[in-house]
């Protein structure tokens, strides 16, 4: 745990003492750059113009201005690297996306909203700002892949995202590719539970992140962690409903993927369809490990505890002798209800590269139906105390 803390720590010191205060701040208003925010003119331009002056300022801290009002916004890249240092995002009104007869040819579509190479970059809400992806017109449209992911950041370095609503977006509501220094909080992320890969926030290639104090409500994972990610701290996330709180998956196709240093502390899952889960493809490399789950609260979950090393979502899959490594895991004081019909924990592990070092310490989940929890363990070295799971592993043959 102190690991993480202490690179979290040094990265938020540096991240708030980059953040001017608003009086010293040049401010660009996207209203005068042509901006209406009637929620029918089209404000792309507007938005794009008060971008290209803030991040060209010769003035040190500017911030770029929405006001209250509903702002239609097609595609666009906020590209930097930007003059000014820091430059803050603050949106105190509403944008909002286009429906999906309006982007024309979509089929290479990767985002809707997207932050490029722009380091000490604050985009904040302070409660009010609401990010609208206007999914219901995309998610009966093709597969996942052809629907863009709302709000993307990809290289920003000390990158703050706080006090934010984000709903109903076409895929993923946020994700987080390549950054270093990230502090994302006081977030509302709302999809309805049908809505398909309506993830919250995705992770990958990232280090030193800390998400906490926020609320999720989606029809996917609250929270992914993908590979290439390190040094990441999540706490007080209300999860549900959704897919709990994923790591992985990871070693799609054969490729190598490493997962380490990760902390998730002090959430609550209310009827998600999975809880912790930990998911690899059959055939992968690398490893996910050092990886700690403390104070968790299930509510009605449905499969509180996954570790998966035969991940996949076809409905055939060839057995494959190769996978990532899972190893140091650990759960502790892990409560709650259950409303699964299958395994309450189920950890299914490779025979070729079985997990190591899991520890269960503390952990007392129950079924709603008041019955002895349901527990599925293979190929798997575990520990437990002061737990009511009572876990068999055995080697399959």
């Amino acid at each position: 745990m102190k690991f993480v803390q202490y690179f979290v720590i040094l990265g938020l010191v540096f991240l708030e003492s980059n953040i001017a205060a608003d009086g010293n701040e040049t401010t660009h208003d996207v209203r005068n750059y042509g901006a209406v925010g009637d929620g029918i003119t089209d404000d792309t331009k507007g938005f794009e113009a008060a971008w290209e002056a803030a991040c060209t300022s010769d003035s040190g801290d500017v911030k770029v201005s929405v006001p209250p009002g509903i702002f239609l916004v097609s595609r666009i890249q906020f590209q930097g690297p930007c003059k000014s240092r820091p430059i803050s995002f603050q949106i105190l009104g509403t944008i909002v996306a286009p429906p999906r007869s309006k982007w024309g040819k979509t089929d290479k579509v990767l985002e809707w909203l997207h932050f490029h190479k722009v380091d000490e970059l604050a985009v904040i809400g302070n409660g009010q700002g609401i990010i609208h992806g206007n999914g219901h017109s995309w998610w009966s449209y093709g597969a996942a892949e052809s629907r863009p992911t709302a709000l993307r950041f990809s290289c920003c370095n000390g990158l703050i995202v706080r006090g934010l609503k984000h709903m109903d977006s076409q895929r993923n509501h946020i994700s987080i590719n390549q950054c270093k220094n990230v502090s994302i909080t006081k977030l509302r992320i709302v999809a309805p539970m049908e809505s398909p890969n309506t993830d919250g926030i995705d992770i990958g290639a990232s280090t030193n992140v800390e998400i906490h104090d926020s609320i999720m409500e989606t029809g996917d994972d609250c929270i992914a962690i993908n590979g290439g990610t390190s040094r990441v701290n999540i706490s007080g996330i209300a999860c549900g409903p959704g897919h709990g709180i994923s790591i992985g998956s990871l070693g799609k196709d054969g490729s190598y993927d490493e997962v380490e240093a990760i902390a998730i502390s002090n959430c609550s899952f209310r009827r998600t369809e999975n809880g912790l889960r930990i998911k690899t493809w059959q055939g992968g490399k690398g490893f996910a490990r050092r990886i700690r789950f403390s104070n968790i609260k299930f509510d009605a979950a449905d499969n509180p505890i996954i570790i998966n090393q035969y991940y996949c979502p076809h409905k055939t899959c060839r057995n494959k002798k190769s996978a990532v490594k899972v190893s140091d895991v650990t759960y502790v004081g892990l409560h709650g209800t259950s409303i699964s019909k299958g395994a309450t924990v189920n950890i299914s592990c490779s025979q070729t590269v079985p997990c190591t070092h899991i520890r269960m310490d503390d952990v007392n989940i129950v079924p709603t139906d008041q019955g002895a929890p349901s527990v599925q363990c293979i190929n798997a070295d575990v520990t437990e105390h002061l737990s009511n799971l009572a876990l068999h592993c055995h080697n399959s043959e």
